[in-house]
């Protein structure tokens, strides 16, 4: 009785081998072929992994893009509204500089009418600089003090120091209130 499984019938001459790990059915059974088809199967798996993170990566750049766009927009809209209300607040003291003069004029009218005169037509102007602050917003405000920086320098330094000395007394005045 022949013990042997095979179809083949065996002589006896050549040697036989036995497969002790059997490849699955399509895959080579060559050593070589099975290190080529694995380093393939390698290769593979490494570019569709690379791939993934390359995707990942991109994604994550877009949403962090997309985030940091979304909280400078938001930073933007904050500091816009924050100056807007300090633009309001200051056409609001100018104004209110504008009454103080006119009133100090009223005061000096009937001893000097001239200078009263002067007074109150300072405070016309500096009445038509707030309307100016209210109505315009903050780019183009900024864009007129440039212009007016450029083309008149030390009348731009006059006006800021005027403004400090103001703006220091003004605020003495009202910690000494407070």
């Amino acid at each position: 009785m022949n013990t042997d499984q095979s179809t083949t019938p065996y002589s006896g001459s050549e040697p036989r081998y036995v497969d002790l790990n059997p490849t699955p059915s399509g895959a080579p059974s060559d050593p070589m072929a099975q290190t080529k088809q694995a380093g393939a199967k390698l290769r593979d798996t490494t570019s569709t992994a690379i791939e993934d993170v390359q995707n990942l990566a991109s994604t994550a750049a877009e949403e962090g893009k997309a985030y940091a766009g979304a909280v400078a927009s938001d930073a933007s809209a904050v500091f816009k509204e924050a100056v807007e209300s300090n633009k309001t607040a200051g056409a609001d003291a100018v104004v209110n500089l504008a009454r103080s003069a006119k009133d100090a004029a009223d005061g000096i009218e009937g001893t000097s009418p001239q200078i009263a005169k002067i007074v109150r037509s300072a405070a016309e102007g500096v009445e038509k600089i707030s309307t100016d602050i209210r109505d315009r917003n903050v780019g183009e405000l900024f864009d007129t003090v440039s212009d007016f920086a450029k083309r008149q320098p030390a009348a731009f330094f006059g006006c800021g120091l005027v403004a400090g000395i103001v703006l220091s007394r003004l605020m003495r005045a009202s910690s000494r209130s407070a």
